[in-house]
């Protein structure tokens, strides 16, 4: 697992442009910063959580300088929760609880849950982050590619993960960061017939036609069963004018379709 992480990784993983993560460590550490640890993202992390909530500026301010002071040495990215509490924004830590407007102690015994869309994301682990992103993928893309995002933050291994943050910054038109995820999950999990399959597309989308016929064939190798791989073999062997090798695949395609 990697220890240090550049600017430019910590935006993808919060799915941020880089200037947006620059201005957040700014707020966070009151400098901007470089090099940030995995411990950094758990702070980095609450910054873009708090700063959605229209914090004024000042105020956003004294709530990450007190999360630092009250965050545990070695805090994981489970350490911290925002939830609601009526009209409150409330941060935890712990056992700590306070009202990330005024700094004033909460104390929210025998309150009833929050509502799962208020549930704090931070309380799951990496895998409860995926299957919550997983269900918000459907009615909303874009709050899923944040739940994907921290789970990777947990867990930068979780090669699922990283094959379906890939289809939907792909879907988006973020070509180069969904190469990098489908990259990210063949590194996980060499082998995998998906995440090979999905960079051949992207590769494709992204004109490089060669890298991309390379991948179709290895998806083919995997999954000799891969009709789509086939059929897209066939388009770009005949695009090239290599009309037997886009003939062959084309028969292929016919046979698996058959079949």
């Amino acid at each position: 697992m990697k220890t240090t992480y550049s600017l430019i990784e910590v935006a993808k993983l919060l799915a941020l442009e880089p200037a947006q993560a620059a201005d957040l460590s700014v707020l966070a550490y009151g400098q901007p910063r470089d090099l940030f640890g995995f411990s950094d993202l758990v702070l980095m992390r609450a910054a873009k959580a708090l700063s959605s909530q229209q914090l004024p500026k000042e105020k956003l301010v004294e709530a990450l300088r007190k999360l630092q002071q009250r965050l545990p040495e070695g805090a994981e990215a489970t350490a911290v929760a925002l939830s609601r509490q009526g009209e409150q924004l409330v941060v935890t830590v712990a056992s700590q609880q306070w009202n990330a407007r005024d700094g004033q102690g909460v104390f929210g015994f025998g309150r009833a849950p929050a509502p799962s869309w208020l549930q704090p994301s931070a309380l799951m682990d990496a895998e409860g982050l995926f299957q919550q992103a997983v269900a918000l993928e459907e009615q909303s893309p874009a709050e899923a590619a944040d739940r994907y995002t921290e789970a990777l933050a947990q867990n930068p291994r979780h090669a699922d993960a990283h094959v379906n943050l890939g289809r939907l910054l792909h879907t988006r038109g973020r070509l180069r960061e969904a190469e990098a995820h489908y990259v990210a999950s063949l590194v996980c999990r060499p082998n995998d017939c998906t995440a090979t399959f999905n960079l051949a597309v992207v590769l494709e989308d992204l004109g490089r036609v060669d890298e991309a016929i390379a991948r179709y064939t290895e998806a083919l190798q995997l999954d000799p069963g891969c009709v789509d791989a086939c059929f897209n073999l066939s388009r770009l062997y005949e695009k090239k004018g290599e009309r037997v090798a886009a003939l062959r695949h084309l028969k292929d395609y016919r046979r698996l379709m058959r079949s």
